[in-house]
């Protein structure tokens, strides 16, 4: 395979289907992250009341999103996948460059106990006509009765799959070049909980060193944890090493974090200190007067979390998904981050789709009044998760 001679352009959900998969346990249910045209949407609100699945349906899309890099997977990260009868197939839009020509096609991510029929979801050639796409293709796992995986014939048989799961596993590990505008192609998937705080790491006799940060390269999927009081996982062991390369990726940082998160506020990101190594946030330009990440609001935690993470590992195909991105934040600024969200599904020089839930009302209320109106850039949807029996 010529690893340099395949590229993506787009990597879009169209849909998620789910079989005795948490919730979803009576019948076949199906998720269309199309709009009313049929487009891909890349700004998609999940909706549903409490133990109706909206959590259960980001885990599974990053299962299926996360096998891509790992040509010898032992597990696919979800109990019914792993250990029940469930079974789930993730249909995405992509569009490539390989063998010399663009094309475009739908790819079916499997996972989970298939049986003799692979496909919850068949793919005729008028449904791949509705999407402009020539060709349908699958990859993925099935869990065999002794319970281990194996993945489809499909990812040697198919000359696309195999190239493209060649491609996404050969950049498996390489290290990001820029920080909130990469243009590495290959596609990735940053999953957040629900739960975004920013821990204490430790005392200051706890070792930290200038070391890369845990993840820091390239994977098709970050899953990232609030509760990690570990050094390098931490996000001061993330901006000790931006500040350390001294590229211009601290002062970007810095920037992005001074106006998405800070701004009005008598509070900013200012620098890393030496001893211990950390971020310093200074307060009410007191120029003595600093704290720690640890110290910010729950609201803010929240935000610099969410952004430090997606400017360090986005790519120029990345797929963020944020279970209640409204936890802990007052309902001004849980209308700030969705604005964020949006400028960054708008970009035009990146393909980044955000799927969000939510419990705000006010929220889903303004969000669904103006799903229909037209903002540069967006292609929005929404799903409300009902009637599972």
């Amino acid at each position: 395979m010529a690893i340099n001679k395949f590229l993506i352009y787009e990597f879009r959900p169209l849909y998620l289907t789910l079989d005795r998969i948490g919730p979803f346990q009576q019948k076949i249910y199906e998720i269309d992250f199309t709009d009313k045209e049929l487009r891909p949407c890349n700004f998609f609100m999940l909706v549903a009341a409490n133990g109706f699945g909206k959590t259960t349906t980001l885990d599974i899309i990053s299962c299926l999103l996360g096998m891509l890099d790992d040509p010898q997977l032992s597990h696919l990260g979800h109990e019914d996948l792993d250990r029940q009868n469930g079974r789930a197939q993730l249909d995405i839009l992509l569009r490539c460059y390989w063998h010399g020509a663009d094309h475009q096609v739908v790819l079916s991510l499997f996972g989970g106990t298939l049986g003799e029929d692979l496909s919850l979801k068949v793919w005729a050639a008028n449904d791949l006509e509705k999407h402009s796409a020539a060709s349908w293709h699958r990859a993925g796992y099935t869990r065999r009765a002794s319970g281990t995986l194996s993945p489809l014939s499909t990812h040697k048989t198919d000359e696309l799959v195999a190239d493209l799961l060649g491609f996404i596993q050969f950049n498996k590990g390489q290290v990001p070049t820029a920080f909130g505008q990469s243009a590495f192609p290959a596609p990735t998937t940053l999953s957040f909980s629900a739960y975004r705080d920013i821990p204490n790491i430790g005392s200051q006799e706890i070792r930290r060193a200038i070391e890369q940060p845990k993840y820091w390269g390239y994977q098709s999927l970050h899953q990232f944890s609030a509760h990690s009081t570990d050094w390098h996982y931490s996000l001061d062991n993330l901006l000790v090493w931006l500040k350390w390369l001294d590229d211009g990726r601290f002062e970007q940082a810095c920037k992005l974090i001074n106006s998405k998160v800070f701004s009005g506020a008598e509070k900013f990101l200012k620098d890393v200190q030496r001893d211990p190594p950390e971020a310093i946030i200074q307060v009410n330009n007191d120029e003595t007067t600093f704290h720690r990440l640890n110290r910010l609001s729950s609201g803010e935690k929240n935000l610099v979390q969410l952004f430090l993470r997606i400017g360090a590992h986005m790519t120029q195909n990345t797929i963020l998904l944020i279970d209640e991105f409204d936890v802990h934040l007052h309902i001004r600024w849980q209308f700030k981050l969705l604005n964020a969200l949006k400028e960054l599904a708008a970009q035009k020089d990146a393909n980044f789709i955000v799927i969000l839930t939510t419990h705000s009302t006010e929220i889903l209320e303004t969000y669904t009044e103006t799903l229909d109106i037209k903002e540069e850039g967006l292609v929005k949807g929404g799903h409300f998760i009902k009637d599972l029996k």
